[in-house]
C-alpha cells in the first residue's frame, strides 16, 4: 500500500506544517530560565527591611508604601511607622490622626487612610490574620491586583504574579509578545503567561528576583544586558524600542493661605472628606482665579480670605500682611500658595466646639499630620 501510505504522510506533514513554531522560551526551558534567574538573586538580592524575616505584617505595611514611591524614599518612612505601630492591631486601633501623622511626607496619603481601613477590617473579620490568597486579600480596602499578587506571594508564597514598575520592563523586554505593556490588555495577559512559570516552592523569590533585575540590571536607560542572568531568553537584546512619551498634565492653582493668629497661636482645621489632603490638618485657605487681585476686581485674596473665614468658620478676621509665596508639586496640580497674616476682628465667638478646629502655638505644629506643602507655610513664622 505504498500509495496510501504516501498519502498518510502528506497529510502529516501538512499538518506539522499549519502548526505554530516552537517559542524560544517554551516549556522545556522554563526550568532553565528558573534556575538561572534564582542563582542570580541568590547572591545579588537587595537587602531590604521587609525582606528579612518574611513577616506578613511588615510586607504589607511596605507594599502599601512602596506605590508610587522609590525603595529609597520609602526606607526611612516605613522604619519609623514600624517603630510607632510595631503589629498590625497597633494600627488598627490606632486613631486615623496618628497614622497621617506618621505618614505625614510621605504623600498620597489616602494609602495611609486605605492601610488604616484594611488593618481594622483583618482584625475586625479575619481575627487579625492576614488573609493568604489574592482573591480574599482583593476583598480589603486599598487591595488592587498588584498588593493583593505581592502580599500573596511575597508573604505567603502563593504562586502568583506580583508585576511592579521593574519587573514590567524586564517581561516587556524578555518576552515583547507576550508581555506588551502598551496595550490595555497587556496586564490580564501578562499575569496570564507569566503565572506557568513561577516556580511553586519559590514564588516569593521569583517575583522579587525579577524586581531586583529590572532595578539593577534591566535599568530604564542603557541595560547592562553583560550582567544579566537570562540574557539569551531575551527577545530585544538591550535593543529598547522608543516609547511614546506621555506627558503628565499638571493643573496650575494658585492658593490664599490664611495664618491667622491669636494669642500666639495659629487656627488649623483638619480637612474633611476625600480628596487632596483630607485627614490632614492645615491653615484656612481658599482657591483664587488667576486674574484676581488685579486692578479693577476688587476680590483680591486677602478678602477672599476673610469672606471665606466668616462663612465657613463664623470668624471675624482682619487679614494685614503678606508673606513670602511658596510652591508646591502634587501628582496632578502645581501649586502657588500665596500665604497671608491675620488676626480676629470684633468680638464675636472665635468658633463653635469641633474637634477639627483648633489653635496650634508654631513650636506644636510638628505634632500634626500637616502636609508637606503647608509645612513649607508653617516654617515662615518660626518655630
Amino acid at each position: 500500500m505504498p500509495h496510501l501510505r504516501s498519502a498518510r504522510f502528506q497529510v502529516h506533514q501538512n499538518l506539522v506544517g499549519s502548526l505554530p513554531a516552537p517559542s524560544r522560551t517554551s516549556l522545556p526551558e522554563r526550568p532553565a530560565f528558573q534556575r538561572a534567574l534564582l542563582r542570580w538573586y541568590e547572591t545579588h538580592q537587595r537587602s531590604l527591611p521587609w525582606r528579612k524575616n518574611g513577616n506578613p505584617y511588615r510586607i504589607l505595611v511596605s507594599e502599601f508604601m512602596l506605590q508610587q514611591t522609590r525603595v529609597e524614599t520609602v526606607i526611612p518612612y516605613y522604619e519609623r511607622f514600624l517603630k510607632r505601630f510595631p503589629s498590625l492591631r497597633d494600627l488598627a486601633k490606632a486613631p486615623l490622626q496618628e497614622v497621617l501623622k506618621a505618614w505625614a511626607g510621605l504623600g498620597y496619603y489616602a494609602r495611609a487612610r486605605n492601610l488604616h481601613e484594611a488593618a481594622k477590617a483583618i482584625v475586625r473579620e479575619w481575627g487579625g490574620k492576614i488573609p493568604r490568597t489574592k482573591e480574599e486579600l482583593l476583598l480589603l480596602p486599598g487591595f488592587g491586583p498588584y498588593t493583593a499578587g505581592a502580599v500573596a506571594s511575597l508573604a505567603f508564597h502563593q504562586p502568583v504574579p506580583a508585576l511592579d514598575g521593574n519587573a514590567k520592563r524586564v517581561l516587556g523586554r524578555l518576552f515583547p509578545e507576550q508581555c506588551d505593556f502598551s496595550r490595555m490588555s497587556a496586564k490580564k495577559q501578562a499575569d496570564e503567561f507569566l503565572a506557568g512559570w513561577i516556580p511553586p516552592r519559590r514564588a516569593a523569590d521569583f517575583n522579587q528576583a525579577l524586581m531586583d533585575l529590572g532595578a539593577m540590571v534591566c535599568i530604564p536607560s542603557s541595560p547592562r544586558c553583560t550582567a544579566c542572568p537570562v540574557f539569551r531568553f531575551c527577545a530585544t537584546k538591550g535593543k529598547i524600542p522608543k516609547k511614546k512619551r506621555v506627558v503628565r498634565k499638571v493643573r496650575e492653582e494658585i492658593w490664599a493661605v490664611a495664618l491667622v493668629e491669636k494669642d500666639g497661636k495659629f487656627l488649623l482645621h483638619r480637612k474633611e472628606g476625600r480628596g487632596l489632603l483630607s485627614g490632614l490638618w492645615q491653615f484656612p485657605s481658599v482657591a483664587v482665579e488667576k486674574n484676581q487681585g488685579k486692578r479693577g476686581n476688587s476680590q483680591d485674596p486677602g478678602k477672599l480670605l476673610e469672606k471665606y473665614l466668616r462663612e465657613d468658620f463664623g470668624l471675624e478676621t482682619r487679614i494685614k500682611t503678606s508673606l513670602p509665596e511658596q510652591e508646591h508639586l502634587f501628582t496632578h496640580i502645581h501649586a502657588l500658595m500665596k500665604p497671608y497674616l491675620g488676626s480676629l476682628a470684633g468680638t464675636r465667638p472665635s468658633f463653635p466646639n469641633s474637634g477639627s478646629l483648633r489653635w496650634v502655638g508654631a513650636s506644636a505644629f510638628s505634632r500634626y499630620p500637616i502636609s508637606t506643602a503647608m509645612c513649607k507655610i508653617a516654617a515662615l513664622v518660626g518655630s
